[in-house]
């Protein structure tokens, strides 16, 4: 009994100063660890900037349950290549327009030979798919984006893909923030094609 009392007066009760401290630093923790990402890639970068390339992106091929997100990604990706590179980018609106003529499913194309026919269709020297195989929020704690895509710049004149990549990332989500979906989906973006220069 004595050496319980001992330890008690020993030991200092936590104060609402210490409380809010460890609450700080678990908060931060989880912020963290919750933020991840995966990336991959190949490119021949000589190549692909020896020429003034005219480029069309095509609608990316939906692996998700989420409605239209390969047209949300191939968007994206059309700003970002607007901002980073000197492509002459043929304009979104355009490239549906004359694919829709064709009556090809816009959502499928996920294949080297489709994606070759369709760029000689637009009269361009490169094209630019890919696909989306994560567009969701992931149920935790609290619901958290994540995205993965897959892209490939691909030569229409040497039949060669001159550049691929692939990224996959979670965001963060805490008590006081938390990333949107598409904000993800924008970042993935441009590190794609950052990595790509």
């Amino acid at each position: 009994m004595f050496m319980n009392d001992l330890i008690k007066s020993i030991q200092p009760p936590l104060s609402n100063k210490h409380i809010f401290l460890f609450i700080a630093i678990l908060i931060h923790v989880c912020m963290i660890s919750s933020c991840s990402s995966y990336h991959q890639q190949y490119i021949e970068q000589d190549i692909i900037f020896s020429k003034d390339r005219h480029v069309a992106v095509l609608p990316f091929y939906n692996l998700t349950a989420y409605p239209h997100a390969g047209r949300i990604i191939s968007d994206l990706l059309l700003t970002e290549l607007y901002a980073m590179t000197n492509f002459r980018l043929m304009d979104q609106t355009e490239v549906i327009s004359l694919m829709n003529k064709e009556d090809d499913d816009m959502e499928s194309i996920l294949n080297h030979t489709m994606a070759i026919k369709i760029g000689k269709m637009l009269k361009v020297d490169t094209v630019i798919y890919g696909s989306v195989t994560e567009f969701r929020y992931k149920r935790s704690l609290n619901e958290v984006p994540v995205v993965s895509i897959s892209i490939r710049l691909l030569d229409i004149k040497t039949n060669r893909v001159l550049w691929a990549g692939s990224k996959s990332a979670v965001g963060r989500s805490c008590w006081f923030c938390e990333d949107a979906l598409t904000r993800l989906a924008q970042t993935i973006a441009h590190d794609l094609v950052k990595s790509m220069k």
